[in-house]
């Protein structure tokens, strides 16, 4: 079984997001927000990209191939 991985948002530093599989909930939810593609997170809402993984680091992504300047959130240990 995969092992649980958790996000945090960068300027809290708290966690807001688990990985279970390719899915990402919220924390103290059941149900999943996101699903992982590769290097791209996506929304199950929209079906869009949401956010960009680089290493450890998730930057916003905002349309038109552009993403935020900073990273967002970041997978925890």
């Amino acid at each position: 079984m995969a092992q649980t991985r958790y996000i945090f948002d960068h300027q809290s530093e708290k966690a807001v997001l688990y990985q279970a599989g390719k899915f990402l909930f919220p924390i103290g939810g059941n149900k999943a927000e996101h699903w992982i593609d590769g290097d791209y997170v996506f929304s199950l809402a929209t079906q869009k990209i949401s956010y960009w993984i680089l290493g450890k680091d998730l930057y916003g992504h905002l349309g038109n191939g552009e993403l935020t300047r900073n990273p967002v959130f970041y997978f925890g240990e």
